[in-house]
């Protein structure tokens, strides 16, 4: 198994393209990048270059307007060429583009399987076509792409002992989809007209997307988001089981990502689960108040 205990150093050359991934994390990313920086230094530039790689085909793809069938047409035309220039500069080792040269160094050195990045694809290529989904099933599936093959694709970064570590990093990364779908629902719906709640579970506590789309907060409401919250949080105490999984100078800051995103939800709850009155987000001194107690628990 793979472990980060060994030496490693990265190309001088590529320094220049893991910076600008850098930044891009640093922009877009803030808890997630908050928690990176506790990985050694190498682990930490693999880290940008991936969230970078996922980043810019989630730009693509969320700029396009709802029902605009003419920027949804031009949206996927720079979607396919993203895809075909990754395909690429993975089979050739390099690219003009110095996100996708980056990554596919990452993917290399690290031995990522390919077949992760186009899961990942394929689901943000589902955006354009999908907005709505039955049931959690669906919504699942969806999110294996969107998010479970980010935490597979971190592991392989991070480095493991035990090929479990594997189905628990899943896990991780549909808790985290799941807690940014709770949050997000108001603006998901308005920028973008999506819906990523399962809709037979809206119509089990008597609710459809007429309340969304109205902004209607009710008790009912309340109950629906309690619901998706406890679902997040039994994911999160199966993702932490692969903690010990993973090479020790990798455990602190994955623990601390799933922390930092589990707060998202006790924000929730603390406004009564009320979505749509606000982003929420932890501040700087509750970030390092959750990275005390995420040292400590990984400490014991």
């Amino acid at each position: 198994m793979k472990t980060i205990s060994e030496t490693i150093e990265h190309p001088k050359e590529l320094l220049p393209d893991f910076e600008i991934a850098r930044r891009l994390h640093r922009k877009h990313g803030t808890s997630y990048y908050f928690a990176s920086q506790l990985f050694p230094r190498e682990t930490r530039l693999a880290t940008y270059a991936l969230y970078a790689f996922f980043r810019v085909p989630d730009e693509i793809v969320d700029s396009a307007a709802p029902q605009d069938v003419e920027e949804a047409l031009e949206v996927r035309r720079r979607l396919d060429l993203w895809r075909r220039n990754w395909e690429r500069a993975y089979r050739d080792g390099d690219s003009e583009d110095p996100i996708l040269r980056v990554t596919s160094y990452v993917f290399h050195r690290y031995a990522v399987p390919f077949e992760h990045s186009e899961s990942f694809l394929a689901a943000m290529e589902s955006d354009l076509e999908k907005t709505r989904y039955a049931d959690y099933a669906e919504l699942e599936n969806y999110m294996y792409g969107s998010a479970a093959v980010v935490g597979l694709m971190m592991t392989h970064v991070v480095g493991f002992s035990d090929e479990r570590a594997l189905h628990h990093a899943a896990q991780l990364g549909y808790a985290m989809q799941l807690t940014n779908f709770l949050r997000d629902i108001d603006e998901d719906f308005i920028e973008r007209g999506r819906i990523y709640m399962p809709l037979d579970e809206l119509a089990r506590f008597g609710l459809s997307e007429e309340d969304i789309a109205a902004r209607r907060f009710s008790s009912r409401f309340a109950e629906f988001a309690r619901f998706q919250a406890k679902r997040a949080h039994t994911l999160y105490n199966e993702s932490n089981l692969g903690v010990p999984m993973l090479a020790p100078e990798g455990r602190l800051p994955v623990r601390l990502a799933g922390t930092l995103y589990r707060a998202i939800l006790d924000k929730l709850e603390a406004r009564e689960w009320d979505v749509f009155a606000g982003r929420a987000r932890t501040t700087l001194p509750e970030k390092l108040a959750l990275t005390v107690g995420a040292w400590r628990e990984n400490r014991d």
